[in-house]
């Protein structure tokens, strides 16, 4: 089984990490991004993923570990059942 994510630093912002979501071929956004996009991560198409604070990235780890997820159409975030 692959990582949903990845996060590695970014190059091209100070201070800042890439969080990229595994594409699992379905063409919807996955749980990672979904909840990316929820803790309101600026999307770069040129890393390919969301930026963020290493401390968010950290706090991202945690919630995704937790089962959060987001809401695509909303962006409201959804807290585990």
């Amino acid at each position: 089984m692959t990582a949903a994510y990845t996060i590695s630093d970014y190059r091209y912002a100070a201070n800042s990490v890439s969080v990229r979501p595994t594409p699992d071929g379905s063409g919807w956004q996955t749980r990672a991004a979904r909840l990316a996009g929820a803790m309101k991560a600026r999307w770069c198409h040129r890393a390919g993923g969301y930026l963020m604070s290493p401390a968010k990235a950290a706090r991202f780890e945690r919630m995704y570990a937790e089962g959060y997820d987001g809401n695509s159409f909303t962006g409201e975030l959804i807290p585990p059942c």
